[in-house]
């Protein structure tokens, strides 16, 4: 039997060619867990500013068939969203609760790199006061790098990419035929203004609290949302934090009792406000480690709905 040698090349040069692209097998690209629906993202869940190997500092979003809705960026928010495969493009809005590091860090880093990576038209920004100001800050913090970049490609500066607005009272923030965001005034003396924030869509109800102290504005805020997810600390682990220290500042003590809510009394709002799930955040466990269960078992006290601790990177 005669082969045809040109015939033979061809089949064994496509042979790997098959094997490789799985015809006829080949699945579907998986569609990312936050591109679908509406969609809560946790980035950042450790309370700060505190650097930890598991758990970036605080920062979450909120995503609507793939529009996201940044809300804080503590330092590694960048990364998480990198690791996630959220590009920076996806983002339409960042919302800010209140300016300590924690909660800003990776803003002036955000801001350039979203500028520089292409933001579909402008990306808005919600924030209290001095919000202007920390925003013409941060993009003075790259300027010698924006002015360079401008000049090489005569791209649009900076500044152009962005509309800023602070905010100073409750009430409704923005709204659109796909979301409908709201705030609230928090208790984290000594800011004069510091923001909870909550976000409807067709779908679902998500109330952000930012740092509190037990708060009945944010329970109304939170009035029967399917998601709170809500600041917590763990007292004992404080205390015993504290109690290895030689010396503590009595305003330390007073600041964490009267900034922050404890788990039991976040499983209270939530109790209070009617809400299906409590995300416990922004975690401040003190003398670490604090298990999964304990904080739960915290929440309980008050609260009999569901609840999730926190962790970076989960999609809900």
């Amino acid at each position: 039997m005669r082969v045809d040698r040109r015939a033979l090349l061809l089949a064994l040069a496509a042979a790997p060619l098959a094997g490789c692209t799985g015809l006829g097998k080949t699945a579907a690209p998986a569609v990312p867990a936050w591109s679908e629906g509406t969609r809560l993202v946790l980035l950042g869940t450790m309370a700060g500013p505190v650097l930890h190997p598991a758990r970036a500092m605080n920062s979450q979003a909120i995503f609507v068939d793939g529009h996201g809705y940044l809300v804080d960026c503590g330092y590694g928010t960048i990364g998480r969203m990198t690791e996630l495969g959220i590009p920076l493009s996806a983002l339409r809005q960042v919302y800010v609760t209140h300016h300590h590091s924690d909660h800003t860090a990776d803003y002036p880093a955000l801001i350039n790199l979203a500028w520089i990576m292409g933001v579909r038209g402008q990306l808005q920004v919600f924030g209290p006061p001095p919000m202007r100001a920390v925003h013409e800050a941060a993009l003075a913090v790259f300027e010698e790098d924006s002015r360079i970049r401008v000049a090489a490609t005569r791209r649009e500066a900076p500044a152009r990419a962005f509309a800023v607005r602070e905010i100073r009272e409750p009430g409704l923030v923005f709204e659109d035929a796909r979301i409908r965001v709201t705030a609230a005034l928090a208790d984290h003396a000594p800011f004069e203004v510091a923001l909870a924030y909550r976000f409807e869509t067709a779908a679902r109800s998500i109330v952000i609290s930012g740092d509190t102290a037990p708060s009945p504005k944010v329970a109304a805020l939170a009035r029967g949302a399917d998601i709170l997810v809500h600041e917590a600390m763990y007292v004992p682990g404080i205390d015993a934090m504290l109690a290895k220290r030689s010396y503590v500042p009595p305003q330390l003590r007073r600041f964490l009792a009267q900034g922050h809510t404890s788990a039991a009394d976040a499983g209270r709002i939530a109790a209070q406000a009617g809400v299906r799930t409590l995300v416990l955040s922004h975690l401040l466990p003190g003398d670490e480690p604090v298990a999964e269960q304990t904080w739960v078992a915290e929440a309980r006290r008050h609260f009999d709905g569901e609840i999730i601790v926190g962790r970076d990177r989960l999609v809900l």
